[in-house]
């Protein structure tokens, strides 16, 4: 029974690191002052003026993902 539940744990943590690898090679947004959406002026440790603009950022990413242009 050991066997099955260490080759679980296994699995898992192998999961876990394949999921943290992948996530790590994602490009990250950077502020630069502007919004990365509507090019809006913003402060500087700010990516998106407003929440808006951030969810509509993400369904492009999103749409530009799923048509394999991204």
């Amino acid at each position: 029974m050991s066997d099955i539940a260490d080759g679980a744990i296994w699995r898992v943590e192998k999961d876990v690191q394949n999921a943290m690898a992948h996530a790590r090679k994602q490009p990250m947004l950077e502020s630069d002052g502007r919004c990365h959406f509507c090019d809006e002026a913003i402060a500087n440790a700010l990516l998106f003026c407003n929440v808006d603009c951030r969810n509509d950022y993400d369904k492009e990413q999103a749409a530009l993902r799923r048509t394999g242009r991204r």
